[in-house]
Parts: structure tokens; sequence; C-alpha cells
């Protein structure tokens, strides 16, 4: 149904032009809330990363504090005398020794001491012996069988006051035969490691986790064990840190924006969660006032809107009225005067004014096409080449001072990919610079990925001055590199070209994980997605029936086979 044909003029003026300025009104409304939202979530994340930033390393500097107040106790001459047997009544002075380092030292809150033929253990004191055979049978041993030192995590230890919560430090002994002699633990007060999270973020909910990813202390009452935030623990399994340098990352799980840092110096991960509701309560407020002056808006539109309609459609009605009583054997009845525009050349002629209208359509529509070309020409005369060379050239020698060898060569062959991507504007562009562009790309994998990635090329010498359309090999790599070897194998790609008569067969073959070679390509995310998909496309479109691509995949890999007729004049693929 057409409601332009069958309701009044006035009706589809006044409804449309109503509802157009309230739809404009209310996208503004939500890009307003959005962009705001967005904008209040970047720069709170960004401010908790510095935070977060000084904290890991004020974290790290403590804890490392306490892994040498472990070396300087187990160093102690009375300590090596007792627990090797020379000494067996110094164990009081070692007591007050130790005694004397646990109270100078708020933060520990104990130490425990297994030893062959320990003193008689007393509960009051905050120096603690146990007999060296329970070592083996402690859960937490694994973790020191290998090592001589390793944080334990959290543990409960019996205290005066029943049983208290601790972290722990284990540092092992070693005779001069390598027989574990004894093993010092030194624990450390959760309420003091709660204090120095507390330290940059009062009121916000901070976790520390350790190298194994379990929760050491925390603040707050959200809930960090539950099942929600198990991909937030997976990370701190996973993510390396370079350099002793703190690594950053963020993400959002549920309704939370999770700022994590690592700390390098004891592999440790602290984290801070804000409920995304918190940080976007300003925006809703900003959305709220925009609603109540947009329904003002409203009202004053629709009086507005109500007065044009009629202002706009009264001299069309007028002349619909005079239309329809318009007879041959009757008089003209005349039309309303004083209109010096457009209705009065309405009123005028209507007919004289259909063709001007057709003449306008038409004029309107060359100077669009004009206009749309000239916009384009436009925006590809901003894009110069010789100022994306320069910078990052620039940044390339930046890189090389800082000593960062690795990103110096990444940048130096993206500008060499640019060089060949851009070429220019054309599209059409030898062999050669195709294997050249690709080489550049896996050259970039290798040292992103190290030694996980390997490639080989084999092209003859005569197939490198044939013509080919710009990036058709690049996105078959890139598929086999992101798709293939995603469980993180040593991937290996191959690519030959060879060639057939009057054809050149590509052959691009990895040792991937492969995929269902039943699957239907014409879905987004098969292949790659749209980049292989777009490749295909664009063969057809320049070759037409002559170019053919096939598919083998299983478990060992894929392998690509592309055949193309020998184009040595770029001519016929421009044209």
């Amino acid at each position: 149904m057409n409601v332009f044909k069958k309701y009044r003029i006035n009706s589809i003026f006044f409804g449309s032009f109503f509802l157009f300025t309230l739809l404009i009104l209310i996208i503004i409304i939500l890009f307003s809330y959005r962009y705001s939202a967005n904008q209040i979530v970047e720069t709170t994340t960004e401010h908790q990363k510095n935070n977060l930033y000084r904290l890991s390393e004020e974290l790290g500097s403590n804890l490392k504090t306490f892994q040498d107040y472990s070396v300087i106790l187990s160093r102690q001459q009375m300590f090596r005398e007792v627990i090797s047997g020379r000494q067996s009544s110094g164990t009081t002075s070692l007591t007050n020794d130790f005694s004397n380092v646990i109270y100078s030292v708020p933060a520990i809150h104990s130490v425990e001491i297994y030893m062959n033929s320990p003193p008689v253990d007393n509960v009051q004191y905050p120096v603690r012996y146990f007999e060296l055979d329970e070592v083996y049978e402690a859960e937490w041993y694994k973790d020191l069988e290998n090592i001589s030192y390793s944080w334990l995590g959290t543990r409960d230890v019996e205290t005066m006051a029943g049983q208290h919560s601790v972290i722990s430090l284990g540092r092992k002994i070693n005779s001069s035969r390598g027989e574990l002699q004894s093993m010092i633990v030194i624990n450390l007060d959760p309420v003091t490691v709660e204090s120095w999270l507390r330290k940059y973020h009062e009121d916000s909910h901070m976790v520390l986790l350790d190298e194994k990813g379990s929760i050491v202390s925390s603040t707050g009452n959200n809930d960090i064990g539950d099942e929600q935030y198990q991909e937030l623990i997976d990370f701190s399994h996973t993510e390396e840190t370079f350099f002793d340098s703190p690594s950053q990352d963020q993400l959002q799980i549920d309704n939370d924006i999770i700022v994590t840092t690592s700390i390098p110096a004891v592999n440790w991960t602290v984290m801070e969660v804000t409920p995304y509701e918190d940080i976007i309560q300003g925006s809703k407020e900003m959305a709220r006032t925009l609603i109540v002056i947009g329904f003002l808006a409203t009202i004053i539109v629709l009086f507005g809107t109500m007065f044009l309609t009629k202002k706009f459609t009264d001299p069309i009605l007028e002349l619909t009225k005079v239309m329809k009583s318009y007879q041959l054997t009757k008089s003209r009845v005349s039309l309303p005067s004083g209109y010096k525009n457009e209705f009065g050349e309405l009123f005028n002629g209507f007919d004289e004014l259909t063709n001007r209208v057709e003449e306008l359509y038409a004029s309107l529509d060359e100077q669009h096409q004009h206009q749309r070309k000239a916009e384009i020409k436009a925006l590809q005369a901003n894009i110069n080449p010789h100022f994306l060379y320069n910078t990052l050239d620039q940044i390339n020698w930046v890189a090389i001072e800082k000593g960062n060898i690795d990103i110096s060569r990444m940048i130096e062959l993206l500008g060499n990919m640019l060089r060949i991507g851009l070429s220019k504007g054309e599209s059409i562009i030898s062999v050669g610079d195709e294997l050249k562009y690709l080489e550049y790309y896996m050259k970039l994998q290798e040292i992103q990925l190290e030694d996980r990635f390997s490639y080989t090329i084999d092209s003859p010498r005569e197939v490198l001055d044939y013509f080919i359309p710009k990036l058709t090999l690049q996105p078959f790599v890139e598929n086999a590199i992101i798709h293939g070897f995603r469980d993180r194998r040593e991937g290996v790609v191959k690519l030959a070209i060879t060639e057939e008569d009057f054809q050149l067969k590509i052959e691009i073959s990895d040792n991937g994980i492969g995929f269902p070679t039943n699957t239907n390509l014409q879905k987004e995310n098969d292949l790659g997605g749209y980049g292989i998909k777009n490749v295909m496309e664009r063969l057809h479109i320049y070759y037409g029936e002559k170019t053919t691509m096939s598919i083998d995949s299983n478990d060992k890999g894929t392998s690509v086979f592309i055949l193309i007729p020998k184009v040595n004049d770029k001519k016929l693929l421009s044209g």
C-alpha cells in the first residue's frame, strides 16, 4: 500500500516531517549517550591503568623485599648452626633473633622452620618449629620440589587465636651435598597486602593473583572466585611479561570493566574490577536531561510542523480544488493571486512546470555525479604516500635509538608493504611485486610468532613479469596463520608458482588444523571471512571462466590451487 497515493498530502507532510524530526532527536540522544559513555570508560580505564602501573611496581618491590628477607634469615650464622646440629642450645637465641625481625617488620606474620630434631614448638611465639619430614607431606611442597624458593599462595596457620590466613614464601636450605637440610617459610599478613592494594584505590575492588592464577588478596565485595571471572583468571596464566616491564590489558566480563597489570618481579597479576554501571552513571544523567529537552523540543516541533504544513499545503489544496471543479462548459475559476514563488508558477502553468521539474532533476543528477567524482578525487588526494613513508621512517629511527630492533624491522617491512600496496592507486601489479608484498607480510609474521612460523616461496624468474590483481595471495596466507595455526603449533606455509601452457598454477599449502571442505563457502566466516571470498570474486571479474580455484583440507593441513591465465600486458586487465 502506497501511503503517498492513499492519504491526503497535508497528513503525509505533517506525519513524515514530525516523525523525521523526532527520529533525528532520538538518534542525537542515543549517539550522545553512547559517545559520552565510551569516552568516560576510556578515560576511567586509562586512569586505572596508570594507577595500577605504579601499584604493580610498588607491589613488586614489596614482595621482592620479602624474598630478600628469606635470604637474610636463611644465611644467619645462628640459624645455620642450629639446623646443622652444631648449636643445639642456641634455639632460644635463634627464636629471639627471628622474633625481633618479625616485630620490626609489621608485614611479617610469622616464620616456620622445618628441621631435623626441632625444639619443642610453642604457639605463643611467632617462630614455629616442625619436623622436616612434614615438608614432604605438605601439598605446597610440590611448588618447591625443583627450585630453591617460591611463593606458596594463601595458607592457614595455627595461632593462639585459632586458624589465621597468611600468604607464604618458602625457601629450601640444602646441605653441601645437595640434600634438603631445612625449610624456612615466611608468612605475610594478608591485611598488610590488602592495605597495599588500597593505597591507590581506596574504594575500588582490587584483586591480587599469584603466578598460578590463585587469589592472594582482594578488596571490595565482588565475588572474584566465581565462574564468571574464570576468563580473567585464565588471562593471568597466559599473560607474558617482557624486559621486566608490567604488561597491561582490559576486558569486560558481564557488567564489570576489568583492568589488569602484571607484576614482573614475582610474575603475579593485580587487577581492578569496576561495575560498568558506576562508570557510565554520568552518561545516564546526561541522557535523562537530553530526553527532557527532547520532549520539550518535540512539542515545539509538533506545533511548528502543523503551522508549516498548513502554509505549504493550502496552495496545493486550492489548486486541487480548482482542478476538480474545472469544466469546459463553465467559466474558469480564478486561482489565488500574489504568489511570486513556485506556487505562483504552478498556478500560471502546471504543464510547463512539470517539464521544467524533469529538466531540473536531470540537471541535479548530473551535477551530483560530478560532485561525487570530485569528492572521491579529493579524498584520494588526501592520502599522501610520502607522508606515510616519512612518518614510518621517523618511527623506525626512534625504535632503533631505543634498541627495539624487532619493532624497527617490523616498521621497515610495513613501509615496504605500503609502497607495494598503494601502488600509485593501481589495482594491477606484477607477480614479482605481489610476491614481494607477500614475503614482507610473512616476515612480519615470523617476527611476531618467533620460532613458530616459517615459509618458502618457489617461483621461476619467468613468471615474475606477468600481471595479477593486487592482494590476490595474501588473504590465503593470512587465513592459514589465523585459523590453521590457532592451536599454537609450529606452522609452515609453502607457496609455489609454475607455468602450464597458457596458465599460471599457484599452490598455497600449510600444515594447519584444516577445516571441513563441504562447508558452504558463501557464509561470511568461511575460509577467513570476506578476504578470500573477495579474492574469488575479483578473479572471476578479471578473468571470467578462465580462472579456477580448488581447496583440499584435512587435519594435516590445507592446500589451495589457483589457475589464472598468463597476462603480460597490464592494459588487458586494467581495461
